[in-house]
């Protein structure tokens, strides 16, 4: 009963890409043995090993498990070395968090892949959008896993550049699939937990942060909370005004937005 009830419950992940293109088919072989993965969004730069690893780790997915939507979502950044270009990649990440929320019964967040500020950044979203969990993925053996991807490299490359990569990946399965899914006892995932912000609350910040000011009274906000507002540089404070700063309607214009 448990198992039919799972093949109706649809599960959605998104997941910025780093090198390591494992831990996305390693997380969703683990969700796999007790849910229905039905679409997965790879968020990758483009910068070449990452954008390789990101079409390797897709078709993967696609070929272990072909009822499985997986879609890569190419950012216009080559790194994220700058506020600016986190931004970036935040916009995108909230317009892809907003898109699979109402279309999924269950998202999740793979945070295994990626920049810091990538994962820093997926997290905080977690907590706006009310997603359902957030995952790491750790090897048990980094340092062989390293070797292993840097074995095959040269094979990354060619199926990225393949006019098929699916059927490079079918015809070198002896070479991927040893490394795009090992035993599970090489790898643990880790639950990170994810506080939900209160969709009321949310919907109230948002109607400030779209506005240049408004009366202090009347938000529903307490003064503790607006003075955490002024310290993280979004609001600043007269004695009746909220005024909304440039990091205010930048966080507003970015993520707030997409997520209401």
């Amino acid at each position: 009963m448990f198992a039919r009830l799972c093949e109706f419950v649809k599960v959605g992940v998104i997941a910025p890409m780093g090198t390591a293109p494992p831990v996305l088919s390693e997380f969703v072989d683990f969700l796999e043995r007790s849910e229905k993965v039905w679409k997965v969004v790879v968020l990758a730069t483009r910068e070449k090993m990452v954008l390789h690893s990101a079409v390797l780790a897709s078709v993967a997915v696609r070929h272990r498990f072909p009822h499985v939507d997986v879609k890569v979502v190419e950012l216009p950044l080559v790194d994220i070395t700058s506020e600016e270009e986190n931004y970036v990649f935040m916009e995108f990440a909230a317009k892809e968090v907003a898109r699979l929320r109402r279309v999924v019964d269950r998202l999740y967040l793979c945070v295994a892949g990626g920049r810091k500020e990538m994962v820093a950044s997926m997290v905080l979203m977690a907590q706006l959008a009310n997603v359902d969990a957030a995952y790491h993925v750790v090897s048990t053996d980094v340092k062989s896993l390293n070797v292993a991807l840097e074995r095959i490299r040269k094979e990354i490359d060619d199926l990225a550049a393949s006019p098929s990569p699916e059927d490079y990946y079918r015809s070198h399965l002896d070479i991927f699939e040893p490394v795009m899914f090992p035993p599970s006892s090489s790898f643990h995932v880790v639950a990170v937990p994810v506080l939900p912000y209160p969709p009321d609350a949310l919907r109230k910040l948002v109607t400030v942060f779209a506005q240049n000011s408004v009366p202090r009274s009347g938000t529903g906000f307490d003064e503790e909370f607006l003075s955490r507002l002024r310290a993280a540089g979004f609001i600043s404070l007269t004695r009746d005004k909220i005024i909304v700063t440039d990091g205010g309607r930048k966080f507003h214009q970015s993520v707030l937005r997409h997520l209401t």
